[in-house]
């Protein structure tokens, strides 16, 4: 009877820990499989950002390279269509941009409208336009732009270039090692 006992015991335990075993499985597939959904999700929304963003920069330098145009005397008639076609994209681009890159359109149009009056109001030059806001608020676009696009998930792309930690680590092991040792 003891040992009938014994078997009845053991065969409950080992039933419970496949049980449990299981469940565990597939809970960790679960969240594995909502992991990798969840990545799916933001590539693309990258992949479509990807696109959004090169019209919004060609757009926008499009403008500025009319202005210049215009400085120089050359006007090609194009300014009303790529000051459109400019703000077209960056209006498209804020309904889907994180707050930095917003910001950073709102200035850079900003700077665009304070410079087309003094461009449009001076008899052309052979000096530089007086673009170099404009200038200075497309880098901060492109990179708003470029910080966005950036995957935080792939360490490469955000380690700090003066702490090339990874490469470095082994270096040091066998040299803490050989240090302990002695």
């Amino acid at each position: 009877m003891d040992a009938a006992l014994t078997g009845l015991a053991g065969t409950t335990v080992g039933a419970m820990a496949g049980f449990a075993g299981a469940w565990l499985a597939q809970r960790g597939q679960l969240r594995q499989q909502r992991e990798q959904r969840a990545y799916a999700e933001r590539v693309r929304w990258l992949d479509d950002k990807k696109g959004l963003y090169r019209d919004l920069l060609i757009a926008m330098n499009g403008w500025h390279d009319s202005l210049v145009s215009i400085w120089r005397g050359g006007d090609d008639g194009q300014l009303s269509e790529t000051r459109g076609t400019a703000y077209k994209w960056s209006v498209e681009a804020s309904l889907i941009a994180s707050e930095p890159v917003r910001t950073a359109i709102e200035d850079l149009r900003g700077r665009f409208f304070a410079a087309q009056p003094v461009i449009l109001s001076r008899a052309p030059m052979s000096e530089p336009p007086p673009l170099e806001a404009v200038e200075e608020g497309l880098a901060l676009l492109e990179s708003a732009l470029r910080e966005e696009l950036s995957d935080p998930h792939r360490p490469e792309v955000h380690r700090p270039p003066s702490r090339p930690w990874a490469v470095q680590r082994g270096a040091f092991r066998g040299t803490t090692q050989a240090t302990e040792r002695a």
